[in-house]
């Protein structure tokens, strides 16, 4: 059985929305989180979702607890 998850029901949809436009535009993703635990969960779940063999976009999580998601081949945006 898989653990719960750890991000509030209209934060997971407002990242879903903002992930989901970032994708298809092509753009930079950012999504400042409320706590630790939302970010490592968040970073987890973009990586999985941005993952693939020939488009890896990089993806990290700084002090400010901020997630970002860069395609690859951009610069930032």
């Amino acid at each position: 059985m898989s653990e719960p998850t750890r991000i509030e029901p209209h934060r997971l949809q407002l990242f879903w929305k903002i992930l989901g436009w970032c994708i298809d535009e092509r753009k930079l993703f950012t999504f400042q989180c409320k706590n630790e635990e939302e970010a490592d969960e968040i970073k987890k779940l973009t990586y999985t979702l941005v993952f693939q063999i020939n488009d890896r976009w990089k993806v990290s999580l700084d002090e400010h607890l901020i997630v970002k998601a860069v395609p690859p081949n951009t610069s930032r945006q």
